[in-house]
């Protein structure tokens, strides 16, 4: 049994010149850069109440898996299995990749409650797992590890997610909880935090602080149309990258230790998604409002 947990030698005769461009394009699924920017583009163009649920699952399940990686320090697979450069010296078990994915795209399936879906989402998550063996930088310990917390976190928030401490209206709550559980993390943490913790922490107080507010003042809905949808998601996706560029000369102007930059960086790409970038479409009248 420990041999088929841990052995990665079935995936050699598996590897081809055809089939490894698709796991490194499933692959990229599971990493910050896509994540950062599918989450944004689906909470302006596809549906904002779901994927601001989203933005809680998966940074809840991103800092309980780098917390249990620091944690349990379980050594990834021999370095000559490895396709995948982008690992570092970053610990297995649990996978991220298999963890987030379980999080993100069967709660977006159980939420959207359609067939096609489901079985969409599915095989994306199957891929990204399975890719994550593919390229040699997960066992299968590690996959199972990430799916059994991916899905018990998504179990929890099924169960809590109708509570009524959850509504807009306690966001204050919301906020002081982020905060609560941040320091608790950095206080706890086995050895030193990484600097994704206040990144984390800062999105997710942007976007719910964000999203208070523009409920209040501004309540934009999600076009019906679904040529407004892609214009939307088109225009957000350069806006984005292009905000991306301007922290990053921000970061070089400001010269701040990278605990707290990182802080900033997610609370100010937080207020863009939840707030700012809103009411530009808003004002653009490629958004419709809530009395609309």
């Amino acid at each position: 049994m420990s041999e088929l947990l841990h052995d990665l030698s079935w995936v050699l005769p598996l590897r081809s010149d055809l089939l490894t461009p698709l796991m490194y394009g499933f692959t990229l699924l599971g990493y910050e850069k896509f994540i950062l920017l599918f989450l944004p583009l689906g909470y302006w163009a596809w549906n904002k109440p779901v994927f601001l649920r989203l933005f809680v699952l998966v940074a809840f399940t991103a800092l309980l898996n780098a917390y249990l990686k620091d944690l349990w320090q379980n050594p990834r697979p021999d370095l000559a299995l490895r396709l995948d450069g982008e690992v570092g010296d970053s610990f297995g078990a649990p996978s991220g990749h298999s963890q987030v994915a379980v999080v993100l795209w069967l709660w977006l399936a159980y939420e959207m409650r359609r067939g096609w879906l489901w079985l969409l989402c599915g095989l994306i998550a199957v891929g990204v797992m399975f890719s994550r063996m593919y390229l040699g930088v997960h066992d299968l310990e590690d996959v199972l590890a990430g799916a059994a917390l991916g899905g018990a976190t998504l179990l929890v928030f099924a169960l809590v997610r109708d509570w009524q401490f959850w509504s807009r209206d306690n966001a204050p709550w919301h906020l002081a909880l982020i905060v609560a559980v941040t320091l608790l993390a950095q206080l706890a943490w086995p050895g030193t935090a990484p600097t994704y913790v206040p990144l984390l922490a800062g999105l997710l107080l942007g976007v719910v602080a964000g999203y208070w507010q523009e409920e209040r003042w501004l309540g934009f809905r999600t076009p019906a149309v679904l040529w407004r949808r892609a214009l939307v998601a088109l225009i957000g996706c350069v806006a984005f990258l292009l905000f991306q560029a301007l922290l990053k000369r921000i970061d070089l102007a400001l010269g701040l230790e990278p605990v707290v930059w990182q802080g900033l960086r997610g609370l100010l790409m937080g207020l863009f998604v939840a707030a700012l970038m809103p009411w530009g479409l808003l004002r653009a009248r490629l958004l419709p409002a809530a009395q609309a």
